[in-house]
């Protein structure tokens, strides 16, 4: 089963560049087919978050669709409100330190809502990339406060700390790595140092295109089908049955 897991679906007034009101259920679906995808995790936006949307899409296409609460931790009642979205099924917390403004290092704020993922038993993924905001060296600090945790690192964190990603997740065993927007080069050494077992394909639609990241994660596994099966969906299907 083909399973790419960093996704988005949004509704809206468009205001350029990424948010494109043309991010539908009804599109995604037609992308994922037209590329042989099986299933998706996606997501709000963080500039506009509607996690209603996000429940809705889960409910009316639970076989190819599941969904993570994305929730800025600066509001008030942002607990609650990942409460209120995993008890209407959603399968895990986004957060996106950069758009909203926070360190992902800050304990203090992020730990409330870590300790609902070990209750629920659901992932905390995260947006990493370039900034100082959502540096690798702080999703370690959380992935080893929450051992029990899964933590996935959006990005690579590239392109800047890609090797700073590897690096947390060689030592870290609840680390997993997001594929999406990294390069064919930083796939390939994360494949040599921390293994197929913790990759995760993501393609971040509409971003980018699901032929093109199953394109680099085949080219990347030169040939070896059980990495590729697993990177391309068998470690979500893992995470799913070990919690």
């Amino acid at each position: 089963m083909i399973i790419d897991h960093h996704n988005h679906v949004w509704e809206g007034e468009s205001t350029g560049g990424f948010l494109d009101e043309s991010m539908s259920v009804g599109r995604i679906l037609r992308e994922m087919d037209q590329a042989g995808v099986d299933m998706c995790g996606v997501c709000t936006v963080a500039q506009a978050i509607d996690n209603d949307y996000v429940v809705k899409a889960q409910r009316e296409h639970p076989d190819r669709l599941f969904g993570y609460c994305m929730v800025n931790p600066r509001m008030p009642g942002a607990r609650d409100t990942l409460k209120k979205y995993l008890d209407l099924g959603l399968k895990g917390l986004k957060l996106h330190p950069r758009l909203h403004g926070y360190q992902l290092g800050d304990l203090g704020m992020i730990a409330p809502l870590m300790e609902l993922c070990r209750e629920y038993k659901v992932p905390m993924f995260s947006h990493g990339g370039s900034e100082e905001n959502d540096h690798p060296f702080y999703f370690e600090e959380i992935a080893r406060a929450f051992p029990d945790v899964t933590v996935i690192l959006g990005h690579m964190c590239a392109l800047n700390y890609c090797d700073d990603a590897i690096l947390v997740a060689s030592r870290n065993e609840n680390i997993y790595l997001d594929t999406s927007t990294a390069e064919l080069f930083s796939l390939k050494a994360a494949l040599k140092k921390v293994g197929a077992s913790r990759i995760m394909m993501s393609t971040d639609w509409p971003g980018n295109d699901f032929r093109m990241e199953l394109l680099k994660v085949r080219i990347a596994t030169e040939g070896d089908d059980e990495a590729y099966r697993l990177i391309a969906g068998g470690n979500y299907e893992r995470i799913l049955k070990g919690y």
